[in-house]
């Protein structure tokens, strides 16, 4: 299990760095776009 960061762009228009687990990238950007919304990633995934 690895930690990515994203960084991604919130409903109401506010850029937040996000932080979750998972086996690997694309299933941390699906957790991502799971919990914020398809299209929010601004930048990432990076490794932590």
């Amino acid at each position: 299990m690895h930690e990515y960061q994203f960084k991604i762009k919130l409903s109401n228009g506010g850029i937040q760095n996000v932080v979750v687990q998972a086996q690997n990238s694309s299933n941390a950007k699906a957790l991502v776009e799971a919990q914020y919304g398809k299209g929010c990633i601004i930048s990432g995934p990076i490794i932590k």
